[in-house]
């Protein structure tokens, strides 16, 4: 009797291969799970509800040691001394807050681009009783980045990125020293900047089917076009984030990072999200709200949510990690903050959080489904006899195997396994076939963590 095992899921989800061609490290499917430093796969964190907050408010932003709201019409206060709603009316007139694509502390108080009903966009810098920024020279954009000392956000018609005076975020016009970059003229495609990001303390002007790299200095006179990345590019603003020195965002066709090659001096685009493109792709095809994303330091993940779910990139060098999975939420999610390391999430006026010691969503289980490659165990074409598995894992799972790649359908029963299985025998599984994919499924309220399976079985020769 053979037997072969499988111990490392360091790749997480991974679609660029068939099914049955894939590597073992390549998971077809990881919800509600990531993988963890020790090359297991874990079950992600539950959520807990924080508050329901009083009507009224949008966003959610860490700032200044609160979770910050922002209202444009009436009088919010939230009884929650975790936050603080921010009023700012348009044009000194009360209306209702849509959106807020955008807020960062600046100077000791917060910078934000807040969306009223209707569309329209205005800048605010909360240093006062009246936020709204009244230089003309404001573009009072959605698509803005703080850096070198100074406000930049993407121009009116998109051809520039505007800039306002160093230290002075309310003073967008001061001759040599506020301005703006002509990144219309450097276009090699759409003239149009999208998104800004930073990538090496430089910002990125992003437009749908390019990007273009800036140095930036407090200094006008010291600001340089640096380079041009094209055939890369966002229609996302809100997707845009710093992943251990890379620039992520959301493409219209998956998920991609702005990186330096360690060889030559050149920027290129890194197609770091092509494992889950037909999944993303999916999502985006059906999506109703706009892409929000958040690095959470708290783990060192990417994170982005389209509507209920959110894609998931874990990352650590030290333990050569680089793996996608997707986690599904029961809800919509309007908003994402870091808070002292815990993140939070919005949908509507409800604020939940991630709780690493909480396997519910708010007393409510969620299902963790782990779907392995089909594999022939280094012999295709030869018909095989499993007899019997071996699972070392925390928590239990219902465990099953697919047996003909061309039949989703075509699984073994379902069989509940209790806690790692090696110190008590191997649990008889029968079926025969040339390759298998094990699935794993939990759904309780308890951790699940899956360190290794063992696959025993008999050769019976070729098909």
């Amino acid at each position: 009797m053979g037997s072969i095992t499988f111990s490392k899921f360091d790749l997480g989800i991974d679609l660029r291969k068939g099914a049955s061609v894939s590597d073992a490290n390549r998971l077809r499917d990881m919800l509600n799970a990531y993988v963890t430093t020790g090359l297991a796969t874990e079950k992600r964190p539950g959520l807990v509800k924080v508050a329901t907050l009083e009507p009224g408010t949008k966003g959610l932003f860490s700032g200044l040691g609160k979770l910050n709201t922002f209202y444009g019409a009436g009088t919010v206060t939230h009884a929650n001394p975790l936050f603080v709603a921010n009023k700012a009316q348009l044009g000194g007139v009360d209306t209702v807050v849509e959106d807020v694509p955008y807020a960062d502390v600046f100077n000791g108080f917060i910078y934000a681009a807040i969306e009223y009903v209707g569309g329209t966009v205005k800048h605010n810098y909360f240093d006062g009783p009246a936020p709204e920024i009244a230089d003309a020279n404001c573009p009072h954009t959605p698509a803005v980045l703080k850096g070198a000392s100074k406000m930049f956000a993407v121009g009116t018609d998109g051809t520039t990125v505007r800039y306002c005076k160093t230290g002075a975020p309310r003073d967008w016009t001061l001759a040599n020293d506020a301005g703006f970059l002509p990144t219309g003229l450097n276009a090699t495609g759409d003239r149009e900047t999208k998104a800004l990001g930073m990538y090496e303390k430089k910002l990125v002007a992003l437009a749908r089917d390019g990007a273009q790299v800036w140095t930036i200095d407090p200094d006008p006179t010291n600001m340089a076009f640096d380079d041009n990345v094209e055939n890369v590019g966002t229609s996302y603003p809100n997707s845009l984030s710093t992943v251990g020195g890379d620039l992520f965002f959301l493409s219209d066709f998956g998920f991609r990072s702005i990186t330096t090659s360690r060889l030559i001096d050149k920027r290129e685009d890194v197609d770091v999200g092509s494992p889950i493109d037909p999944l993303v792709k999916g999502a985006l095809a059906g999506m109703a709200g706009a892409p929000r994303a958040k690095y959470y330091y708290g783990t060192g993940q990417y994170m982005c949510a389209i509507d209920r779910t959110l894609f998931v990139y874990s990352l650590s060098r030290t333990s050569k990690i680089a793996a996608w999975s997707r986690y599904r939420m029961p809800f919509d999610v309007d908003a994402i903050a870091e808070r002292l390391g815990v993140l939070y999430l919005r949908s509507g006026d409800d604020v939940y959080r991630f709780d690493e010691d909480i396997k519910t969503d708010d007393g409510v289980e969620y299902e963790v489904l782990l779907e392995m490659p089909y594999m022939d165990f280094k012999t295709p074409g030869v018909l095989k006899r499993i007899t019997g598995i071996d699972i070392v894992m925390e928590g239990q799972c219902y465990f099953s195997l697919g047996w003909d790649v061309r039949n989703a359908l075509a699984l073994t029963d379902e069989v509940r396994i209790i806690g790692n299985t090696r110190g008590g025998g191997m649990i008889p599984i029968e079926c025969c076939g040339t390759e298998f994919s094990p699935r794993f499924r939990n759904l309780d309220n308890k951790p699940f963590r899956l360190d290794s399976l063992t696959l025993y079985y008999e050769n019976l020769g070729p098909v």
